[in-house]
């Protein structure tokens, strides 16, 4: 038998290790994956939780269930029929019941006094009646307050609201009540701390803090320059510059309408005109008319929109004294009747509100303000189509729900609950077993809207898994589809 040299074992116990770490890393990969998509529950939640995923997207928590957080740090909320929902590297949630909001995921807490304190994990934010501020991640911010609004009171909202900011510097704003859009700056106050949502800055009792400076920003917005400042300036001028050129007109001119005008001054920032009887032809008079008119301004702005599960409510302003504007319209893009549509609507130019109905639950629409203006050129009137607003919007989920009460004597007792927010007119309660059809019951439109909701029950046939569905459900006069459901299981005692 022939002994190894130095050489050979040198290469078998090189070999063994990297054999060994292969190993390692297999066994590594299998555990890892083998947990799914959560190492551990983190936090169990109940009807009463309202889950929000990174993008921003409500989840629906009804049945209850479980946070999780997987291998990857990404967050997952499971029900308690196992059907798993991705959050993100971070969630937000709100306790209805305790009025408690947690982060999980790294965030940044601003103080009062201007410190940045990082939580790398997870914070708990006991008291909603007092006011903090949070960055959660680059353009997404979390507000606390008893007391939330804008200038004009507008919006104005309570406990919690969050923030989130497209690269052009246009909010989203979020909780359990409002969902709003908006593509104007915007500035919300809460306590003594005021946010200026398009520059991310912080100002705390007259201290402003570059919110962008906390790890970094994507944001694109550019503010305005001060058109006020400018025309104060540029007023100035003008003052002077006009007052110099009538000084020296006067040395040129014999005619007597000249003359009159030659004894125009300009006296704090009014034009003083000296009138003196003349004879003038018509024509002399339209021209001088033109030429003394002053611009009126006149815009189209959206100011913002507000969703709901199938209509979106859009604020605009239109201000037109010349009466310009020969129309102003909406164009609407997005899904309707399974279609992928684009629906023009003529706006009134003296409201400042249009609800679009007829939309499908939580599906993106592009929402463009547009109008179309007479211009004179040469003489010709032409009509001129302009675009001037564009906003992307989701509509929201139907928060109405199912929930077992109690399974006795060959009976399914059960409860409905909706919102205003999305009412429905009428509608049934199906029981179904084992994917059969069977016995069901009408709502109770004022039953269903009330705090206890609508409670009724249905005999249950033979089977093991049952499921309660929303049929035939009937709103604004029209069939809406809505995929509320409540599915059990269910075995009397004895049977195998």
């Amino acid at each position: 038998m022939r002994k190894l040299n130095l050489k050979n074992k040198l290469f078998i116990f090189i070999f063994s290790i990297i054999i060994l770490g292969i190993v390692f890393i297999l066994i590594q990969s299998v555990r890892l994956s083998s947990k799914e998509k959560g190492l551990s529950s983190i936090y169990e939640t109940s009807s009463n939780s309202v889950i929000y995923g990174e993008k921003t997207d409500i989840v629906n928590s009804s049945l209850g269930g479980q946070i999780k957080k997987n291998w990857n740090n990404n967050y997952y909320f499971t029900d308690i029929n196992d059907e798993s929902t991705e959050l993100g590297l971070r969630t937000i949630i709100y306790e209805k019941a305790i009025e408690k909001v947690y982060i999980f995921g790294e965030s940044y807490s601003i103080s009062e006094n201007g410190d940045v304190v990082k939580n790398n994990d997870s914070l708990e934010i006991n008291n909603t009646n007092s006011s903090s501020f949070y960055k959660i991640k680059d353009r997404q911010y979390l507000i606390v307050s008893n007391e939330i609004y804008n200038d004009d009171k507008t919006i104005y909202t309570n406990k919690y609201l969050i923030v989130t900011l497209d690269k052009q510097g246009n909010a989203s704003l979020l909780n359990d009540v409002i969902n709003v859009k908006t593509i104007n700056p915007l500035k919300l106050t809460f306590d003594n701390y005021t946010f200026d949502i398009a520059n991310e800055k912080l100002s705390i009792n007259n201290s402003v803090i570059d919110l962008k400076l906390i790890d970094g920003s994507t944001n694109e917005y550019v503010a305005k320059s001060d058109e006020k400042k400018v025309e104060e300036a540029d007023m100035t001028e003008f003052i002077t510059a006009y007052n110099k050129l009538v000084n020296d007109f006067k040395k040129y001119v014999d005619n007597e309408n000249l003359k009159s005008s030659s004894k125009n001054q300009v006296v704090n920032n009014t034009i003083i005109t000296n009138n003196v009887t003349n004879k003038t032809t018509n024509n002399t008079k339209n021209v001088t008319a033109a030429t003394n008119k002053t611009n009126i301004s006149k815009r189209v702005s959206l100011r913002g929109t507000v969703s709901y599960p199938t209509y979106i409510d859009v604020s605009y302003i239109v201000s037109d004294p010349e009466d310009k504007y020969q129309a102003v319209y909406l164009l609407v893009t997005g899904i309707r009747n399974g279609e992928m549509t684009t629906e023009k609507i003529i706006l009134d130019k003296y409201e400042t509100k249009y609800r679009i109905l007829n939309l499908e639950m939580k599906s993106e629409y592009s929402i463009s303000l547009g109008y179309v203006e007479t211009i004179v050129n040469n003489n010709t009137i032409e009509l001129y189509d302009n675009i001037e607003d564009v906003i992307n919007v989701r509509t929201t989920n139907c928060d109405a729900k199912i929930t077992v009460e109690k399974i006795s004597s060959g009976y399914v007792y059960f409860n409905f609950k909706m919102s205003e927010k999305y009412a429905i007119e009428s509608g049934k309660i199906v029981l179904y077993s084992n994917g059969i059809k069977g016995d069901s019951v009408d709502i109770n439109y004022k039953a269903a809207l009330s705090n206890d909701g609508f409670e009724s029950k249905i005999k249950l046939d033979e089977s093991t898994l049952y499921e309660l569905r929303l049929e035939n459900a009937v709103y604004n006069g029209s069939k809406v589809d809505i995929d509320i459901y409540k599915k059990f299981v269910y075995q009397p005692l004895g049977n195998n």
